[in-house]
């Protein structure tokens, strides 16, 4: 029995997918298959059941398996984490994952970790906070950023700065020479909202109900970068959770008033895990960031 065998029957089990299994371990699907034959055969008994209408299924020993396969691949993930350390970041791999409303926070911080060890290889999921907690909880993310406190109990969430909603206008729009937007005047205006479903849009329609707005919704996305554009074309405004935005060029950021309730940003990090050298450099850059713009 190899370590692929592990992983590769790792897969099949998270995915109960042959072929969704096979791109995650980029290998053919008939490659796949037959590796985990090969230990069918090694353990005596079938680990997957396959039907053309039930689909994949774990079998019994397939689940019992699961979990000591599952303990194998994290200590040796454990192991190439204190390997890593050793190295002093001159290799390996830093995932992170972000909502979109904290991709100003994320790429800086990233652009400085890369410039100080440019041998690692960096991955930056973008996902709504719900799939980046799955995700570090799975063990497929290093460190995560979200709100505190973290919904899943297998997470902890390290608090770093508070996020409140802000209207987004166009730079050359009327409502960019105000100190402070109002009620009145928002409810005049097209918004172009995230979509429904996504807790910062959860927070957006909490604001409006509260001061009482019932907001001329022009467009509805999933993608911070959609409703950005069609604010910037001055098609509409929005309203984002403290938009720390990658791209300000044509924009404006300006309170609201009443002031919205704050949520607290917080670094995610999985339980009882290893932080890598390379998490921590990324947290401690996220940290000085926010310390900075206080002053």
């Amino acid at each position: 029995m190899e370590l692929r065998h592990l992983r590769y029957f790792s897969a099949v089990a998270d995915t109960l997918h042959f072929g969704r299994a096979a791109k995650r371990v980029h290998v053919s699907q008939p490659t796949l298959s037959q590796q985990i034959r090969q230990l069918e055969e090694e353990l005596g008994a079938p680990l997957f059941e396959r039907g053309a209408r039930s689909g994949v299924r774990l079998t019994q020993a397939g689940e019992l398996f699961r979990t000591y396969a599952s303990r194998a691949l994290e200590d040796v993930d454990a192991g190439k984490v204190a390997v890593g350390a050793l190295r002093g970041l001159t290799t390996g791999a830093l995932r992170v994952g972000y909502p979109p409303s904290m991709r100003g926070v994320v790429l800086p911080a990233l652009a400085t970790v890369l410039s100080k060890h440019p041998g690692l290889v960096l991955s930056a999921e973008e996902a709504v906070v719900r799939r980046v907690e799955r995700r570090l909880a799975d063990g497929r993310l290093d460190v995560g950023l979200g709100y505190a406190p973290a919904r899943s109990p297998d997470l902890e969430a390290e608090p770093v700065f508070d996020s409140r909603l802000a209207l987004v206008v166009a730079r050359n729009h009327p409502l960019a020479k105000l100190d402070s937007v109002g009620a009145k005047p928002l409810a005049q205006e097209p918004v172009a909202l995230l979509s429904r479903g996504l807790r910062a849009r959860a927070r957006v329609d909490a604001y409006f109900a509260a001061i009482r707005v019932a907001p001329h919704i022009a467009l509805e996305s999933n993608a911070v970068a959609t409703v950005l554009a069609m604010v910037r074309a001055g098609l509409a405004v929005t309203v984002l959770p403290e938009p720390q935005l990658a791209d300000t060029a044509g924009l404006v950021v300006k309170r609201l008033s009443p002031t919205p309730r704050a949520e607290l940003a917080a670094l995610l990090w999985r339980k009882g895990a290893p932080r890598t050298p390379a998490a921590e450099l990324f947290a401690a850059e996220v940290r000085g960031a926010r310390r900075t713009k206080k002053r």
